[in-house]
């Protein structure tokens, strides 16, 4: 069937070419827009478009990426038995008697022996932060921003403390009130973490008569590159002596094993944790028990987490509302002779 020619006549709204045979050009199109994505001809009309075609929202605040926050569960020292409260506390350390091993006179009497004492200082210090908003705000956003503030300052209480515990866990050593200071010892393994690196911090704690910290195995906690480094030692040395890689895929076979899922686990009778949030992530700490010391007050509205703080509204138009956080804390190595480092630092050569 034929097609009939248009019947409108040509005027100002007609502005599309004419085409042989001739049609009616086209009339002013209402569209979306933008411009670019239109020809030139019908002629357009954005306008109303400007008005109602807009971006549309997903109403949900995404959080950016967080890593896990597991040191103060570390700090196993508490202070159970406070005397009274104080702006620190102090831990008392008695050391045993020397060893006897001189036979006595059977005419003279013992010399009596002395005892020394220490203690070990942890003050407390006050952190906190908080968020205030308006009520213009709070009327006016597409989301409930009350509910949104509340989540941010909850985690950034967590990563705050997070990050005081790991400051204290690899601050090196500890002075105690005598005014003796006593220094976290230190593997150097430059080349990564090692099964060598290991055993020999393994060896540290040994020979200080460190216990590990759950009855049977020792704790590590390393950065995720360290454990990497760890994974990919394979078979060397003219006496075939093998690595992680090595001794897990012969003892557990090809499928299904800890090189397949990705696991580390415990080896060389460490608990190995792997922990994105160190200060240092080239200083991997290596406890036993008693290594790690958390301190806080324990008067009224105080505890061992952080406590959220809502605070009254005081402005004379009840416009501004704010919530925060606040701890009172305090975390210390505890016995230097329960820890050890493993320093993975690249040499600069």
């Amino acid at each position: 069937m034929a097609t009939e020619p248009g019947t409108g006549t040509p005027g100002a709204n007609q502005n599309g070419p004419i085409a042989s045979p001739a049609y009616s050009p086209g009339e002013v199109v209402t569209a979306a827009g933008p411009a670019s994505i239109n020809a030139p001809a019908p002629k357009i009309d954005l306008s109303v478009g400007s008005q109602f075609v807009t971006t549309a929202y997903n109403l949900v605040a995404y959080r950016q990426l967080r890593p896990q926050l597991i040191l103060d569960q570390f700090a196993t020292v508490r202070a159970t038995k406070l005397s009274t409260r104080g702006s620190a506390v102090r831990f008392s350390f008695v050391d045993d008697l020397a060893e006897a091993t001189t036979p006595l006179l059977e005419n003279i009497d013992v010399d009596s022996a002395s005892m020394s004492a220490k203690g070990l200082v942890v003050p407390m210090q006050e952190f906190g932060n908080a968020v205030t908003t308006t009520a213009l705000l709070r009327g006016t956003s597409m989301i409930p921003i009350d509910p949104l503030v509340a989540e941010r300052v909850g985690y950034n209480a967590g990563e705050s403390v997070d990050t005081i515990a790991g400051t204290a866990l690899q601050a090196g050593s500890i002075t105690y009130d005598t005014g003796v200071t006593e220094n976290v010892q230190v593997v150097t393994d430059p080349d990564g973490l090692s099964s060598s690196g290991l055993r020999e911090a393994v060896l540290n704690l040994q020979e200080n008569n460190a216990r590990p910290t759950n009855g049977s195995y020792w704790t590590l906690i390393a950065s995720p590159r360290q454990i990497m480094a760890l994974r990919g030692e394979v078979l060397t040395g003219p006496s075939n002596q093998g690595g992680w890689r090595d001794v897990t895929m012969w003892s557990e076979g090809t499928a299904g094993n800890n090189i397949f899922y990705g696991q580390v686990g415990v080896y060389e009778g460490v608990n190995i944790i792997s922990d994105n949030h160190l200060p240092d992530p080239n200083k991997a700490i290596l406890m036993g028990a008693e290594a790690f010391a958390k301190v806080f007050s324990n008067a009224p509205g105080f505890g061992a987490q952080p406590n959220v703080v809502v605070s009254p509204v005081v402005d004379k138009l009840r416009r501004f509302a704010s919530v925060g956080w606040m701890h009172l804390v305090g975390y210390s190595i505890f016995r230097a002779d329960a820890m050890c480092y493993i320093d993975t630092t690249p040499d600069s050569d």
